[in-house]
């Protein structure tokens, strides 16, 4: 590290920053792991730069995961979704499940790019977060698309399949209650 980090002296956020992200290079596995996990309390387009550079390119299982959970606590952007997107094809439970919690953020706005990843040949544990993923963020229409693929989900996905279909029904039956109930009290 940078002689310009002296212990007790108090850092601007810049310092703290730049220290943190000098921190992403260390050797010790666990105090990188740490830094990446400070990231997420900092506002900067170089820090998301170089969480999205772990995401795309580290070896590393536990900084993958920290990167993408640091990024949670940002406003994703179109260019962080492609990125994260593409962790859905890791062969790492870890990082999938990471990577769909983080999707959630796109909401319905992220339909269409399933809706495709599904289309292409994905492996069957890609496809499963795909279904979950619409399952919650899924409208009316998904389960059109969900019925026109009923016949080639894998049945080690079938649970995850129907628990999708399930949650598409309650959260639109309770969207329509309300749009009753707002009726009714006008």
């Amino acid at each position: 590290m940078s002689n310009m980090y002296e212990s007790g002296r108090i850092m601007t956020e810049d310092e703290i920053i730049g220290y943190l992200i000098d921190s992403l290079e260390d050797d010790r596995k666990d105090f990188s792991v740490f830094a990446i996990k400070q990231l997420k309390h900092y506002h900067s387009a170089k820090i998301i730069e170089k969480l999205l550079e772990i995401v795309e390119s580290a070896e590393d299982i536990d900084k993958k995961v920290a990167a993408l959970n640091s990024l949670k606590k940002r406003k994703p952007s179109l260019f962080t979704k492609s990125i994260v997107l593409k962790q859905l094809f890791s062969p790492q439970e870890e990082i999938r499940t990471e990577a769909a919690n983080l999707l959630l953020e796109f909401d319905e706005e992220l339909i269409s790019d399933l809706e495709k990843l599904m289309s292409d040949k994905a492996p069957d544990y890609t496809v499963g977060k795909i279904v979950w993923l619409l399952g919650n963020v899924g409208n009316p229409d998904t389960l059109i698309n969900l019925d026109k693929s009923k016949e080639t989900i894998p049945t080690s996905i079938k649970p995850t399949f129907d628990d999708a279909i399930e949650n598409i029904k309650r959260k639109y039956t309770k969207l329509m209650f309300k749009e009753i109930e707002k009726k009714e009290i006008k």
